[in-house]
């Protein structure tokens, strides 16, 4: 039972690992697609500036300025706005009166008339640790808008995540792709977990891994033990799919070369 590495247990943890990294790197492709289509970085991206500037008069006097409507592609929202565009947008909106370059007291005394908001509030509080130097200022609205993106990443991944678990869930069904029932089937099988073991380093992992998946070779269908069974392994496929590809490429690396390159030569 020691197989084809030396080791059964090490051999089933890579069939497992491997057919998470696939099923893992599919569902990061689901997730761009579904984003694309539902736009989701440029609606997310816009609630956050929005719910940052807290007025609906800076808000539309930000989305009306020039150096904002210039990353705009036939008025739709951009996905990424730059935090220096953010900064001058905002500092051309405080002080309309004064063209050109400003000083440090024309922007904060133009950012006192601004609508009575948190955004007006937030500003005051941002520069005041700038020096009275009007570049410092700049840099201060920059990191303001940086820490609510922070924000605004954390919606988007935690949306990323429910689109993962979901597509993860659909796909381990359609697959079949039973974490207790592959374990049990890699185990009992040397030379199929040692196949597995070599399409990791040859990088022909999708036709390895295509014995244990797959619904053919189900008779117990009115097994309600087997169905629960069945069930708990979908859930641990699901969940360790959720981990995303980065964290199972990792997994994998550490065990053998996926790249199948072999380890660095020393300096």
């Amino acid at each position: 039972m020691n197989g084809l590495l030396g080791s059964a247990v090490l051999e089933v943890a890579i069939g497992l690992a491997l057919i998470y990294l696939l099923f893992a790197v599919f569902c990061a492709g689901a997730n761009e697609w579904i984003a694309a289509i539902l736009d989701t970085r440029a609606n997310m991206l816009r609630q956050g500036i929005v719910q940052l500037l807290d007025s609906s008069a800076v808000a539309e006097q930000f989305y009306g300025h020039p150096l904002i409507r210039a990353l705009m592609k036939d008025g739709e929202h951009p996905s990424y706005l730059p935090a220096r565009a953010f900064a001058r947008a905002i500092m051309d909106i405080a002080t309309p009166l004064h063209a050109g370059s400003i000083s440090f007291e024309q922007l904060e005394e133009g950012i006192k008339g601004l609508p009575d908001s948190g955004a007006r509030s937030s500003l005051l509080a941002v520069i005041q640790a700038a020096g009275q130097r009007i570049e410092d200022a700049q840099h201060a609205i920059e990191g303001w808008y940086n820490d609510g993106m922070d924000r605004v990443s954390g919606w988007y991944k935690r949306r990323t995540q429910f689109w993962t678990a979901l597509v993860a869930a659909a796909i381990t069904v359609a697959a079949n792709a039973d974490t207790i029932r592959m374990a049990r089937e890699f185990w009992l099988e040397p030379a199929l977990r040692g196949s597995v073991a070599m399409a990791a380093i040859s990088g022909h992992a999708a036709q390895a891994v295509e014995p244990v998946l797959g619904w053919s070779g189900v008779t117990d269908w009115n097994n309600p033990a087997a169905w629960l069974a069945r069930v708990a392994g979908w859930l641990l496929t699901v969940v360790a799919v959720s981990l995303g590809a980065p964290f199972w490429f990792d997994v994998l690396n550490k065990i053998v070369s996926v790249r199948g390159a072999g380890k660095a030569p020393e300096k």
